[in-house]
């Protein structure tokens, strides 16, 4: 389904065959942060909640990255914004 969904996007060819080996570390790049061993936990709720944790702080970050506004960057600053709008 995706797959095709890209396909029509971009109008390729159904037999189209990417080249670019390097294209999956960059994808792969961008979770290097979660795949980083962590300390045991006694639930996976607590795992589980630890990852949203650090993937919405990486997600802040990235998107102030794109802005070129790296430097001061604050996570609990950002998470007050969000909340007061």
């Amino acid at each position: 389904v995706a797959m095709a969904k890209v396909i029509k996007a971009f109008k390729l060819k159904p037999d189209c065959h990417c080249t670019s080996k390097y294209l999956n570390n960059l994808i792969e790049q961008d979770h290097r942060h979660i795949k980083v061993r962590k300390t045991r936990y006694q639930s996976i709720n607590t795992a589980k909640n630890t990852l949203k944790g650090i993937e919405c702080i990486y997600a802040l970050y990235k998107k102030n990255r794109r802005s070129l506004q790296i430097y001061g960057f604050s996570p609990c600053y950002e998470i007050s914004i969000m909340l007061a709008s």
